[in-house]
């Protein structure tokens, strides 16, 4: 399963019980699909670069200029990222979020380069596999007249 960082925005005003609420129910949507929450971070309220604008809020308080900036680290099926958002966009206090997807240790090394990073660690050397080569009826010989080929070319296309 791979590592996500999704990043929360949500009003300023919104209550901490209602923050946690809905981290909570977004961990929830994790585990309830065999995922693991690493960590949630609050990094409190902030200004924004620009106003955004609040879709469910009142005229009078529809333009934000500052907002509160969450973080979840979590591991799970890429499907699972789909409903965790799900729950996200329903939420009327939510202003915005991105799921980013991050590199662990453990896609350096399932890596097709077969660099294990613990090997270099250690000091042992694991030579190259060499690339697996596609095979084609075609490619057994190559002095094949082009009355074979058309005949190859009608039968296999």
């Amino acid at each position: 399963m791979p590592l996500y960082h999704s990043v929360i925005i949500t009003l300023a005003e919104m209550p901490k019980r209602e923050v946690a609420d809905m981290l909570k129910k977004s961990c929830h949507t994790i585990f309830d699909s065999g995922g693991w929450v690493r960590a949630a971070e609050n990094h409190g309220v902030r200004d924004l670069p620009y106003r955004m604008r609040s879709p469910y809020s009142s005229e009078e308080e529809r333009y934000q200029k500052s907002a509160r900036y969450l973080s979840l680290y979590f591991d799970a099926h890429p499907n699972t990222k789909g409903d965790m958002e799900l729950a996200l966009r329903l939420n009327e206090k939510v202003l915005r979020f991105n799921t980013f997807r991050q590199y662990s240790v453990a896609d350096e090394v399932r890596s097709l380069q077969r660099k294990n990073v613990w090997n270099e660690v250690a000091g042992v050397e694991v030579e190259p596999r060499a690339p697996k080569q596609k095979k084609s009826a075609w490619m057994d010989d190559d002095a094949k007249s082009e009355a074979e080929l058309a005949d190859f070319i009608q039968r296999h296309f």
